[in-house]
């Protein structure tokens, strides 16, 4: 199993760029990457969640 999740973040994950992080988080690379990942996993699993909702509640719901 541990290949799997090495091989999605290889794939996934994107490599630590300094000048893409907030200037407050520049002097902690492990932060800021940490951070990046919990960002990036809270998005992905909010759009799991969306898409695992019934289509006809949403439309019930608008």
């Amino acid at each position: 199993m541990k290949a799997v999740f090495e091989l999605l973040f290889n794939a996934w994950c994107a490599p630590y760029r300094p000048d893409l992080v907030p200037e407050y988080l520049r002097g902690d690379p492990v932060r800021a990457y940490g951070q990046y990942a919990f960002e990036q996993g809270f998005k992905l699993g909010m759009e799991l969640a969306v898409a695992s909702l019934d289509a006809e509640l949403l439309t019930r719901l608008e």
